[in-house]
């Protein structure tokens, strides 16, 4: 009988053993995550400027990813690939952007590819945005409210 759960346990360490190994050879893995656009590089070739409208746009590569600020005539597609090693080792591995430019009759008037070389490091600013108005304390905020609230005025009767 002892030489039988010995044989047993033997077996269970092994199997755990190459269990354990498995996980730690699995963790060591490249993870590979997608966003935002598939660029397919046939349909990005068959959008012609001078021809191609809005919608055939839309038709051939979806909703764009981004709109110009201020203008509604420049789309945005991005995409980019993270590769991800360990939980706080993420590198960018891709970025391909199509930018499509569209005169005032929403024809394509260009279309620019962009990928990781042309992306430039942004830093965000860490002083406060000012706001406009003034900052009330608790005491300015209750008395303010003083009267506010008061009994039924009824639905139609908004107090301001």
């Amino acid at each position: 009988m002892a030489v039988v759960a010995a044989s047993f346990r033997s077996r269970l360490y092994r199997v755990v053993g190459v269990a354990a190994l498995a996980v730690l050879l699995a963790a060591c893995n490249t993870t590979v995550i997608n966003h935002g656009h598939r660029l397919i590089e046939d349909d990005v070739n068959r959008i012609r400027p001078g021809m191609s409208t809005k919608a055939e746009v839309v038709n051939l590569l979806g909703s764009p990813s981004a709109l110009a600020s201020f203008d509604d005539d420049t789309w945005y597609y991005v995409g980019r690939r993270v590769e991800e090693e360990t939980f706080f080792n993420r590198r960018l591995a891709s970025q391909d952007v199509v930018r499509v430019r569209f005169d005032e009759r929403g024809i394509v008037a260009g279309v620019d590819r962009f990928d990781l070389a042309d992306a430039r490091e942004v830093t965000p600013e860490r002083d406060i945005t000012p706001t406009g108005g003034n900052e009330m304390t608790i005491v300015e905020q209750f008395i303010t409210n003083i009267g506010r609230f008061g009994g039924d005025t009824g639905p139609a009767s908004p107090r301001f």
